[in-house]
């Protein structure tokens, strides 16, 4: 899907990646604010621009080591241009709250009328998350809740080798199609029996469809609760668990 390119502010410095050309444009932020917001912009051959907001452990500074990052898409409702109302929900909220929050977090933003299946416009923030800041490259994680948890799982499915583990809450309309390459990853779903978008059942097929390709996802079933469970983001033994995981080495070739 072609997305049109806007006019951005002046002083932009264009970076070229593999031929290409690409920038990422620092669009608000005072220093006391937890998330930053940029712009990408990248001919890849269509064009493609997306705001993400950026998250920096507070000690990310004073530090030289590289850290985990992940990547969060939110649910349906902040789809649009107003940025900051991303801050005000899930994983967002969280880190605007917390300024030790473990990993760096990447929060790009949909466009209106959109869902995530711009898995380019993701990627490509992702590299250039990685080249302007120090990632490790084998703990980078994707979640997402309602349109961000199908939308964690599509990018997992799309791109596979970039990340060591999924987390997805109430994914609208899993695709069981994806198991294959699903299954070769970690992958956490959290799903509320009442869930009045998608049936668990949906959630339970993709997850069996998984384990019979060879993979060991994890579902956990949230009794008596509906869609909204991002108050799964407020718990600990979730990033424990993300911390764990790292990207499995590719095999070599022979």
């Amino acid at each position: 899907m072609k997305i049109a390119l806007c006019i951005v502010l002046c002083g932009i410095a264009v970076i070229p990646l593999v031929g290409v050309s690409a920038q990422a444009v620092k669009e608000s932020g005072s220093p006391a604010a937890r998330q930053q917001t940029f712009t990408l912009q990248r001919e890849m051959p269509h064009k493609i621009q997306m705001q993400y907001l950026l998250f920096l452990p507070r000690s990310y500074e004073k530090s030289t080591e590289r850290w985990p990052l992940i990547l969060y898409l939110h649910g349906g409702s902040a789809r649009g241009d107003d940025i900051d109302q991303m801050k005000k929900l899930g994983l967002t909220e969280k880190v605007e709250a917390d300024p030790n929050f473990p990993f760096i977090v990447i929060s790009p933003q949909c466009h209106k009328g959109e869902i995530w299946t711009e898995v380019d416009a993701l990627g490509a923030i992702l590299d250039e998350v990685m080249r302007t800041h120090r990632v490790d490259p084998d703990r980078i994680y994707v979640t997402g809740h309602s349109m961000g948890g199908r939308g964690a799982l599509y990018a997992a499915y799309k791109m596979p080798d970039r990340f060591a583990a999924v987390v997805s809450l109430s994914p609208v309309g899993p695709i069981t199609a994806w198991a294959d390459k699903l299954a070769t990853l970690p992958v956490w779903l959290f799903h509320g029996t009442n869930d009045q978008f998608t049936p668990l059942k949906e959630v339970e097929e993709l997850v069996h469809a998984m384990e019979a390709a060879g993979g060991h996802p994890q579902l956990t079933v949230l009794p008596d609760r509906d869609h909204y469970i991002l108050d799964v983001y407020d718990r600990p033994e979730l990033y424990k668990w993300l911390a764990q995981q790292k990207r499995k080495p590719m095999a070599s070739p022979h």
